[in-house]
């Protein structure tokens, strides 16, 4: 997209790069700066749209299940590792999805339709919102791990070996 501001003329204050994809309903987001990769599903609230800054990134989504779909493959240790082979801290852009390949959700496929119910469960959890609380979350993270795992075809020995790499790479 092309920026349209002359400083000569325009306030400062204007937003950029604003198009459709800005108002979609559900976003997948993650910050541009952080140590850890984490992902998030957020939506609109009470009619209100979330308007991510420039240092969260996000992919658009119509539908909710997609969007925890996307988000659960990206929060799994897999999806973890590979950014973390690669990434500098400080510039986790939109590149990840061009080293991670997330396939089309099919609201058909059972794994599919799996790993987004743990990420609702997951999203749950965080928020304080399902009892009896945080500490279930890493139990429900291993399960995600499991439902990745399943996804990307990927065999047990082969998660505990991802899990442990990623655990030596702190």
């Amino acid at each position: 997209m092309k920026r349209y501001f002359d400083p000569a003329k325009d306030p400062f204050y204007s937003m950029y790069n604003v198009a459709p994809y800005t108002f979609a309903p559900y976003k997948v987001v993650w910050r541009e700066q952080a140590s850890m990769f984490t992902v998030a599903v957020v939506s609109s609230k009470e009619n209100k749209v979330i308007v991510p800054d420039h240092k969260l990134m996000l992919v658009p989504f119509e539908d909710e299940q997609e969007a925890h779909f996307v988000c659960g493959a990206l929060a799994s240790s897999i999806a973890q590792l590979v950014v973390k082979s690669y990434v500098v801290s400080v510039s986790t852009s939109t590149h990840v999805l061009q080293h991670i390949a997330v396939p089309q959700f099919d609201a058909s496929n059972p794994t599919h339709t799996h790993l987004a119910a743990l990420s609702q469960q997951a999203h749950r959890l965080a928020a304080g919102q399902d009892l009896p609380g945080l500490r279930d979350l890493a139990g429900l993270e291993a399960q995600v791990d499991e439902a990745a795992a399943e996804l990307w075809e990927i065999t047990d020995r082969e998660l505990m070996e991802i899990r442990r790499s990623l655990e030596e790479l702190g």
